[in-house]
């Protein structure tokens, strides 16, 4: 049977400057260039997901609301190109979601998000009942209002479907004793992961294989029960309560140009490759991979590879 992966986020458009530094307040500084992407974080990952699978071998969905303007059609368009089921991709009055973005030279990105259309996702107990029946997983992050309601109503009425979070843009209230215990595959990276620390373990684990295991106990002991530690140019560490944590290197890279859209990318790789069967140490090495390949475009959509590319 082919899995079926089921993102609910966030589709915006990417208005993206380029320049050697990020100016002082009241200051004006002569930027080196802009360009226009499809983005946001519950689009990257539907993409992601889709162009990361093998041909056919993964049946990819996206639950989203787009605006009446210029960029909602473009935004759905993109996900039509990529494979990506759009059936429940909603249009509402009003401006779609935008993210403002500056990238340094060194690749480094600051993102200042509206959330438009976004900010209208929320889903009726009916609507939830009539979408989700027998996915593997379901794909969430923080760019849209509902995140606790998906998470809640999932576990509930659903509880085979795996559900992936990735708790970004960060939001405090989020991260609970009882919202973790529904999530089984969680994805942080090191801030994030360091934050969960604080809030709910008392601040006092000291080294990121440590955490690990202690974030690790925090999630549903069912389905995949994994976490998995982002940390950038290093790599990742990750975890399912079996064996011992597992650090996997980055790939090194001749140039990075953009890291916008890169941690989406591995979190839609790994997601497709453990719905595929692939363990996990084979799902995190690929998505190693693909991520490595992401920064070295600039875009965020535009930038996620191909399957056949890693």
């Amino acid at each position: 049977m082919t899995p079926t992966i089921t993102v609910i986020g966030s589709l915006n458009y990417d208005l993206v400057t380029f320049t050697n530094k990020v100016p002082e307040g009241g200051e004006t500084y002569q930027a080196n260039s802009f360009e226009m992407h499809m983005g946001g974080k519950g689009l990257n990952e539907a993409i992601a997901v889709a162009r990361l699978s093998p041909d056919g071998k993964v049946n990819t969905r996206m639950v989203g609301k787009v605006g009446t303007d210029q960029f909602g059609a473009s935004l759905k368009q993109c996900l039509v190109d990529s494979g990506v089921d759009v059936s429940n991709v909603k249009t509402v009055d009003g401006s779609s979601g935008v993210a403002v973005i500056i990238v340094e030279e060194s690749g480094e990105n600051r993102i200042l998000i509206t959330s438009g259309a976004n900010g209208e996702l929320k889903l009726s107990d009916e609507e939830y009942a009539s979408i989700f029946k027998d996915d593997s997983f379901v794909v969430l992050q923080n760019e849209y209002p509902d995140t606790a309601k998906s998470i809640t109503w999932l576990k509930k009425n659903r509880p085979d479907i795996n559900i992936a979070y990735n708790p970004s843009p960060y939001k405090p209230e989020l991260i609970t004793n009882e919202i973790l215990s529904k999530i089984d595959l969680l994805i942080v990276n090191e801030g994030e992961a360091q934050d969960v620390a604080r809030h709910l373990l008392g601040g006092t684990v000291t080294s990121f294989d440590m955490l690990a295991v202690e974030i690790q106990k925090l999630l549903h002991q069912g389905n995949v029960k994994t976490v998995v530690i982002t940390m950038g140019s290093e790599g990742s560490i990750f975890y399912n309560g079996e064996s011992e944590p597992t650090f996997i290197p980055a790939k090194k890279v001749d140039s990075v140009v953009d890291t916008t859209g890169a941690g989406d990318t591995f979190f839609g790789a790994l997601v497709s490759n453990l719905a595929l069967g692939q363990n996990l140490e084979e799902a995190v090495n690929f998505a190693t991979k693909a991520s490595s390949l992401a920064i070295q475009k600039t875009g965020a959509a535009e930038s996620i590879p191909f399957y056949k590319d890693v």
